[in-house]
């Protein structure tokens, strides 16, 4: 199982209609790869998706990957609660927004300030989002903030999983889009050798690779290490050190923790 040997414990769960007579739902799970590939592990035709649904769903892939009560891992969804107990869980930014919305209205720097908000990667970058908006709108901070920031704000996710993702597969919709009018079992046998080809594609990228890991890691590397370069290092003499990134920019690093407050 590839998922089980060389991927992140990413896990993203979604829902999509089928456009054909039968009106039903997919289940789909995918991970993402070392490319931020999609990587589909799962899916599922049901009635209606709903708490049943996914528990049964989510038994049956637990039994496939064996993950126990999901110690470890991070599951991604649109706010579904039928997900393993011990399980990390987030939620798609972008279902947020469409329910946030819908109480406090729309507009557009109200919106930017929500996504500001999902992409901060440490605590106080996000209360000052969160002010910047109050400013606005204090109503709209505290409708946002019924929706726990630690399930949809990268400030608070576990980094074990190594995964700041914050938006949903709205690339795997596209994806499948074109088979999704066909009827049910054209639909599933379509969608299976399109995961064919594509890991058969993705294979064929891995075999020219000119270092141990892939060239979307090593973009990361350089532009970090790029980055590095420009701060200001203070160390205690220990293990702890201080990099200044600008006047307002100052993080804690601790070397044998691998911390930084910086979290990214």
């Amino acid at each position: 199982m590839g998922f089980k040997n060389g991927l992140r414990p990413f896990i993203g769960l979604d829902g999509t209609f089928l456009k054909g007579k039968a009106k039903r739902q997919l289940l789909i799970v995918v991970a993402l790869d070392s490319m931020n590939h999609l990587y589909p592990i799962a899916r599922a035709v049901v009635d209606k998706e709903t708490k049943v649904t996914w528990t049964w769903f989510l038994t049956l892939l637990n039994n496939l990957l064996d993950l126990k009560l999901g110690g470890g891992y991070t599951f991604m969804s649109d706010m579904q609660k039928a997900v393993v107990p011990d399980a990390h869980h987030r939620y798609y930014v972008r279902h947020i927004e469409t329910n946030w919305c819908r109480r406090c209205g729309a507009g557009d720097l109200r919106k930017k300030y929500l996504w500001w908000c999902a992409w901060s990667s440490y605590e106080e970058d996000f209360k000052d989002q969160l002010k910047n908006l109050g400013e606005i709108d204090k109503e709209a901070v505290e409708d946002l903030l019924r929706f726990p920031p630690q399930s949809w704000c990268r400030a608070y996710f576990d980094t074990v999983c190594k995964n700041q993702q914050v938006d949903n597969n709205e690339s795997l919709h596209s994806w499948i889009l074109d088979v999704m009018h066909k009827p049910i079992i054209r639909i599933l046998e379509d969608i299976r050798v399109k995961v064919m080809n594509m890991l058969r594609e993705h294979e064929g990228d891995v075999m020219t690779w000119t270092e141990n890991v892939s060239p979307h890691t090593m973009q990361l590397y350089y532009q970090f290490l790029n980055s590095a370069q420009k701060g200001i290092v203070d160390s205690n003499r220990q293990d702890g050190y201080e990099v200044n990134e600008g006047t307002f920019e100052k993080h804690r690093v601790h070397i044998l923790l691998k911390k930084c407050t910086c979290r990214t």
